[in-house]
């Protein structure tokens, strides 16, 4: 649900989001973009690449993470004056639910490093 705002909220999340395109949520150092074979499948489709060709490109061996990019920032990471994705309209689903993740809710420590990291996360009462 998008309030008044502009704001997205969701049922059990203490806070609400507005992405302000930092780029933060996709340079987190240690961060992992798991893709499932659709989605593969759609991002290669958007780059114009075959999949196989997009899995030696931008898959880790194991086939199911995207490779880092600069920084071990994620590789569809497009800077400028406001951080953008080079296929957003097919980025994986883990990428569309930022920042609301079950484990954000179920890790304390994750919480206040997503709510430091993201500047588009207003808590609740905070």
């Amino acid at each position: 649900m998008v309030d008044e705002a502009g704001a997205e909220r969701r049922a059990g999340f203490p806070f609400r989001f507005r992405c302000q395109r930092s780029g933060n949520c996709c340079a987190v150092p240690g961060g992992v973009v798991r893709v499932t074979g659709d989605e593969v499948q759609a991002i290669a489709g958007f780059l114009g690449l075959a999949a196989g060709g997009f899995a030696r490109r931008y898959l880790q061996p194991d086939g199911v993470r995207l490779v880092d990019g600069f920084g071990n920032r994620c590789v569809f990471l497009v800077d400028g004056v406001q951080a953008s994705c080079a296929i957003y309209p097919v980025r994986p689903a883990k990428c569309r639910q930022w920042p609301f993740w079950p484990e954000v809710l179920g890790d304390p420590e994750l919480f206040l490093r997503v709510v430091r990291t993201c500047p588009g996360i207003e808590v609740e009462g905070g």
